[in-house]
């Protein structure tokens, strides 16, 4: 048989040497290419560093602020639609916490479901007023009970931050300050408290941790906010409580400011953004702003009339404890009524303007100011001549700066009781008919209290001739403390 096999066939091994070789060159020249492209791009971050740097610094925020971001989004993403599943777990949870009186987890929870939806204004709305007015009311302690209040409010503001600009969240905070700090079957110590803590913020300073700051935190966090403009003043020595305080533009509060203040401004504040709480019809929105003003006065005046009477009915020498600076809180709060007095009757006469139907409802609180500032320069005139009988150490004589601040102050009483009656006669009408003791006859005492004032005046100018004067004029109170 012919032999079939090609004469032409390479050589075994020779082609296959030469392919593996010629992989390894590419290979390698590959590598190199790499390898340069690598040292090039390497080198080019050097160069472009500078300016990556200073693009991030316009790109990213501060760190805190970046972190924050993160812990509100990372459980948004991370729970994607289970979210919503998992808020109305926390919601039936919190429930049942308020339901058996689990307060502490309660809190935890509110912070939990602001933390799943943290961009719905409902939530804090809800949960505030829960924390102010319903956990509030479970405790008899009055300390408790304005802890509850004011964590409430410090809930209120941190939602805020989440979703800026809220009427309804705004209008909320005012209603904290007015309705419950300022009108409630507590105020009296809540008033009171709240000037105390504002007179204290110098011993507390951010970030510190403790029990004897007692509610200074909270007070401190809340007073801060930027709308309310108040300045810490350093203390007129180092003993304090009195001459510490606030400022508020050029006004120095250094005895502490009125919830009214407050409730005042987040009031003008809700009724500025470009939607309106959805709580209430415009005429009554508009009206809560003189409303404050008109509390902000009568507050000053009962808180004024209250120390004066605590002041001089004690033993003088306890009397003489810190009585300078208790002569200027004292004047303070009647000087804050000058202020406001005015400015309130000028809202009321542009609310008026505005809304004319509503006049059978508020011009009565028009003719309230109007006796508020009356009373306010009559009790100053009396308050007066009691601290200058004090210091010429309680002596006295008929024409003497004493007797002349006396002699102005029945003056001026006088025209505060026709204020009054003219208040009286328009919002307590004869033919009206109120229940017993909120009636006419109710309003009364506060006019028999005036007349107590001038009698109580009169004697002393005789008695304190013989160095035996009777204070216990001073007692009548000669305004409501309630709205």
């Amino acid at each position: 048989m012919p032999d079939l096999t090609p004469t032409t066939l390479p050589p075994s091994g020779g082609p296959k040497t030469n392919l593996r070789a010629r992989l390894k060159s590419q290979a390698r020249r590959d590598q190199l290419i790499c390898l340069a492209i690598a040292v090039v791009l390497i080198g080019g971050i050097f160069f472009l560093q500078p300016a990556l740097k200073n693009r991030r610094a316009h790109l990213v925020q501060s760190s805190d602020k970046s972190i924050g971001q993160l812990l509100l989004t990372f459980p948004r993403l991370a729970l994607g639609g289970f979210r919503g599943v998992l808020a109305a777990v926390l919601w039936e949870n919190a429930e049942h916490d308020k339901n058996v009186q689990k307060w502490r987890p309660l809190e935890t929870d509110y912070n939990a479901i602001a933390a799943i939806e943290p961009y719905f204004a409902s939530d804090y709305i809800f949960n505030a007023w829960n924390m102010s007015y319903n956990l509030s009311a479970q405790y008899h302690g009055l300390g408790t009970k304005y802890k509850w209040v004011l964590d409430g409010l410090v809930y209120l503001y941190k939602g805020e931050h989440y979703v800026p600009d809220n009427a309804n969240i705004i209008m909320n905070e005012g209603n904290d300050f007015f309705l419950k700090l300022g009108t409630s079957f507590e105020r009296k110590y809540y008033c009171a408290r709240w000037r105390y803590d504002i007179a204290h913020l110098y011993r507390y300073k951010p970030g510190q941790k403790g029990a004897h700051f007692g509610t200074l935190p909270e007070v401190y966090f809340i007073v801060h906010q930027p709308e309310f403009k108040c300045k810490l003043l350093p203390p007129l020595n180092g003993h304090g409580p009195l001459g510490h305080g606030v400022k508020v533009g050029k006004i120095h509060y250094r005895y502490g400011l009125s919830v009214f203040y407050f409730a005042w401004v987040e009031y003008g504040r809700a009724m500025h953004q470009p939607k309106l709480p959805t709580d209430s019809g415009i005429e009554v929105l508009d009206s809560w702003q003189p409303m404050a003003l008109r509390l902000w006065c009568r507050d000053d005046i009962y808180y004024a009339q209250r120390l004066t009477n605590r002041i001089f009915s004690q033993p003088e020498g306890k009397m003489l404890r810190r009585f300078p600076a208790r002569v200027r809180n004292i004047l303070d709060c009647y000087r804050n009524v000058g202020i406001n007095g005015p400015r309130d009757i000028k809202e009321w006469h542009a609310y008026l303007q505005k809304y004319p139907d509503q006049y059978n409802v508020h011009h009565q609180h028009l003719l309230e100011t109007r006796y508020f500032m009356a009373l306010a320069l009559a009790e100053k005139a009396m308050f007066q001549g009691l601290v200058a009988w004090q210091n010429n150490n309680r002596k006295f004589r008929l024409g003497d700066t004493a007797d002349r601040y006396f002699l102005l102050a029945i003056s001026r009483f006088k025209q505060a009781m026709i204020s009054f009656h003219t208040y009286l006669h328009y919002a307590y009408p004869r033919t009206a008919g109120f229940p017993k003791g909120m009636g006419r006859g109710g309003q009364m005492r506060f006019m028999r209290a005036m007349e107590a004032r001038i009698a109580g005046i009169k004697s002393f100018r005789i008695a304190a001739q013989r160095g035996t004067p009777n204070l216990s004029f001073l007692d009548p109170v000669t305004l409501s403390d309630s709205d």
